[in-house]
């Protein structure tokens, strides 16, 4: 892809960088890019291809809950079909991410060899936001094109058709659709599925609906010139940013008792500005709390045990039980692809249990912390007031267990935003291994673990759901319109 912003998704806190690749290529010709590349022999990747299914099937944690096992042994075989002819690296992930995609675990990802060197791809001279199988310009590098237009088609080819291409670019969890979005419009997955699934190289033919309703055509190049700079709203006008929070936003609502704490993907340095913020809260007697969990999209869960700590109404679970489909994770057929570090690591931190109905309990070891047991409050700066959780498609892993274990364990929290990129129901994470491919060297984001979560009856597949709504425009998008914070302070007024 080719957005400049990184995610962190992993439970232990790894970086994580996605790999662009969507679908099996329908073009017939391949672009300059793709004649750059070298060409990996079909026997190779037959070869690693094997290698990812058997691992998904030994001892994948998402296998069989989302898809069934022989639907997603067909997809298999489709996509084994398609690999009948030398292919570049980039085309290979391509062709093998949807069988990824829909296994449904959003921390199986596929990542470049070691050694790959990627090739300059091309630029669409606008970006979009993509909302249920439609999208509409944002921002633009011509004056053929103004915000809010919706795209129809390029090249001859359907938006929704687009999307739907682009929508196997990456895993996401269970049957969620809120981060397929955010990806395609905010991280350039629309460009990269015109770039990776359809090989499309300038001049794009555009057919566009104006939001007065006239059907305009076009032809664009990336060499446009840039559009009219626009005017971004102040989403923080009224609003006043506290001392010694370092890089977690606190801010006080001026003449209220309302403050805004923005959390990001946990690291370890934030439980002590945690204790800061608490502490600030209760002196100023803070009465309305905005959690924003926005785009945080993980990292050590005990650093969410620490936030839960502030928040929950009593001694509170983050996770409901942790789990993997074989004994002993560290043990398998497939150890000598597997990150001997990672594996480590595992062992480190986890002791496998008991069989527990088909798979098999997993515990922390004491240096980890239980996190199964009941965590206590922390009494001193506890806050007891009104909680508004701000979620969208990007709340994800252990952030997407903070949701959930507020959700159940915080009576005056009311969630706003949007449909979260985690599940309901859990993630797959915990170790996320590196499963080299042997014949082509491109690696696997493979889980070794499924944490369930604290609800008791999730919908399967789902995100957690805001109880308010909102739904942005392409203007929003253009002037960095906050609405989120907006239906915040509406409620709290």
């Amino acid at each position: 892809m080719n957005g400049s912003r990184s995610l962190n998704f992993i439970l232990i806190p790894f970086l994580f960088v996605i790999a662009a690749g969507c679908g099996q290529s329908t073009a017939s010709t391949p672009n300059t890019v793709d004649t750059l590349e070298k060409l990996l022999p079909v026997k190779d990747m037959q070869s690693d291809l094997t290698i990812l299914w058997n691992a998904i099937q030994e001892m994948h944690p998402a296998y069989g809950i989302y898809i069934p096992p022989d639907s997603l042994q067909k997809i298999y075989k489709t996509v084994a079909g398609a690999i009948n002819k030398p292919l570049s690296e980039t085309d290979f992930i391509s062709t093998v991410y949807p069988l990824l995609s829909k296994l449904g675990c959003g921390h199986t990802q596929l990542k470049h060899s070691a050694d790959y060197k990627p090739e300059k791809a091309p630029h669409l001279p606008f970006q979009v936001l993509v909302q249920n199988g439609r999208a509409w310009v944002t921002t633009h590098q011509t004056a053929a094109l103004a915000t809010g237009d919706e795209l129809l088609s390029v090249n001859g080819i359907a938006t929704a058709d687009i999307i739907e291409h682009g929508a196997d670019l990456y895993a996401g969890d269970g049957y969620n659709s809120t981060f397929k979005e955010l990806f395609l419009s905010e991280y350039d997955g629309f460009e990269d599925a015109c770039n990776k699934y359809y090989h499309w190289q300038p001049p794009y033919h555009l057919s566009v609906r104006t939001q007065k309703g006239v059907l305009k055509t076009m032809a664009l190049d990336t060499t446009s010139a840039m559009s009219a700079s626009v005017k971004q709203t102040d989403n923080y006008v009224n609003w006043t940013e506290a001392k010694n929070t370092d890089y977690l936003p606190l801010r006080f609502l001026n003449n209220s008792l309302t403050a805004w704490f923005e959390t990001k993907s946990y690291q370890y340095q934030d439980t002590i500005i945690f204790q800061e913020v608490f502490k600030q809260l209760r002196e100023r007697g803070i009465r309305n709390l905005v959690l924003d969990l926005r785009h945080n999209t993980g990292g050590d869960i005990r650093v969410a045990t620490k936030l839960l700590s502030y928040l929950a109404d009593a001694p509170f679970h983050i996770i409901g039980d942790l789990k993997a489909r074989i004994p002993n994770p560290a043990v398998n057929h497939f150890e000598k692809y597997f990150d001997s570090l990672r594996t480590e690591s595992f062992t480190a931190g986890f002791s496998p249990g008991n069989k527990e109905g088909a798979d098999y309990h997993i515990d922390f070891k004491p240096a980890f912390g239980d996190l199964l047991s009941a965590i206590p409050l922390d009494k001193r700066n506890h806050f007891s007031g009104q909680l508004f959780v701000l979620i969208d498609g990007a709340t994800f892993s252990s952030a997407a267990h903070t949701a959930a274990a507020i959700k159940t364990q915080c009576k005056k929290a009311l969630f706003i935003g949007r449909e979260t990129a985690g599940g309901q129901d859990g993630c797959s994470g915990g170790t996320i291994q590196h499963l080299t491919l042997p014949h082509t060297q491109v690696v696997v984001e493979f889980p070794w673990m499924r944490f369930v979560s604290v609800i008791k009856t999730p919908v399967s597949g789902r995100g957690i759901m805001p109880d308010y709504t909102v739904v942005y425009s392409a203007e929003d998008i253009v002037n960095k319109t906050d609405l989120d914070i907006k239906k915040a302070i509406s409620l709290v007024r």
